[in-house]
């Protein structure tokens, strides 16, 4: 995208997001070892469930981008253009973890594991595929979109079926009535992520208000408190760590998700970087694909030294390791970035 046609504020979102991204996993590694009663696990609850926007806001902005009228997107370039080079991507990067895995300090179990690994990718990579599967329903959400109400409308039934309904199966007596009755109503077109593909169009050309805003962050921090509290609530009565309040789908995550990129878009709207900050900004912007993709690596290559969350109180700990491992990934991805013809592609 040529540079007078940026959109600043995407840039910024970017930013915080692969920061986020880092602080989550950095945070997780200890998450599930710790008991929910402890300081420590309770830190790395807060810490996570501040920075679940995190994945969401990716897919905003992607859907902002790619369902945007002007955009000459048509099935034909997403098969031969956009989809090829996310797979070029997933390809790269799970060879080179099945390589780090089998020659790395902890190994594969088999020649099996090893094989699926390489397909299935290493755990962060489930994101490309669901990019990939975004992509392919691009025409279709395209066509909707073009109509706002159909895409408000749209919005809604992914809310109720892909959000709040699937959030009513875990409770008691009522949780299996639900989860028949969306057994049987099958509504697989508003489900999984394109309620974000859609919702980053949507906002993306929506006029936000002062109060709007204000409703917004509020929200965002309702989100994230039912988010912290809901997590260590059904915890401690399941007696074991629980995650269903982290997915991405659910309405706490979603509401932090929106208040992020509407706080971002009214600010982007209002104001700019000075060039101090655009020249921090701008490059973890342009390599957080890259910084994605590699910081799994630094992580663990730091963990087999003791750098990690349990190097000090979570309080502290987890901050000063996500620095540690966002540094060398984003040196990385630079490097990688220069790659001659891939190097674009992949990072």
């Amino acid at each position: 995208m040529p540079a007078r046609q940026r959109i600043e504020y995407f840039d910024v979102l970017r930013a915080i997001a692969i920061v986020a991204v880092v602080v989550l996993h950095t945070a997780a590694s200890r998450w599930y070892s710790l008991p929910s009663s402890s300081t420590s696990w309770q830190a790395l609850n807060i810490y996570d469930s501040i920075v679940r926007f995190c994945v969401p806001i990716f897919f905003m902005i992607s859907g902002a981008l790619f369902l945007r009228p002007e955009q000459n997107i048509t099935i034909r370039s997403m098969m031969r253009k956009s989809i090829p080079r996310l797979l070029l991507a997933f390809g790269v990067w799970s060879i080179f973890y099945v390589a780090w895995r089998g020659f790395g300090p902890t190994g594969f179990g088999s020649p099996k594991d090893a094989v699926a690994q390489l397909v299935l990718g290493y755990y962060h990579l489930w994101f490309i595929y669901a990019l990939i599967g975004l992509y392919l329903v691009t025409p279709l959400l395209r066509k909707i979109v073009a109509d706002r109400a159909m895409a408000w409308y749209f919005v809604a039934l992914a809310a109720v079926f892909a959000s709040f309904l699937p959030m009513l199966v875990e409770v008691p007596v009522l949780g299996p009535v639900v989860a028949a009755a969306l057994d049987k109503a099958q509504l697989h077109l508003v489900l999984g992520y394109s309620m974000f593909f859609v919702l980053g169009h949507l906002l993306n050309t929506v006029a936000l208000s002062r109060a709007a805003l204000r409703w917004c962050l509020l929200g965002g921090l309702a989100g994230i408190a039912i988010t912290a509290l809901g997590t260590f609530w059904l915890s401690s009565v399941q007696g074991k760590n629980t995650v269903f309040f982290y997915q991405y789908l659910t309405p706490n995550v979603v509401i932090v998700a929106v208040a992020v990129f509407c706080a971002a878009k009214y600010w982007g709207e209002r104001y700019s970087m000075s060039a101090r900050w655009r020249r921090v900004i701008g490059p973890i912007s342009a390599y957080s694909f890259g910084i994605y993709m590699v910081h799994p690596f630094f992580q663990e290559l730091l963990a087999g030294y003791g750098i990690n969350s349990a190097l000090l109180h979570p309080v502290f700990s987890v901050p000063m390791v996500a620095v540690a491992i966002l540094i060398p990934s984003f040196l990385a991805a630079a490097v990688v970035r220069r790659i001659p013809k891939v190097g674009a592609y992949i990072a």
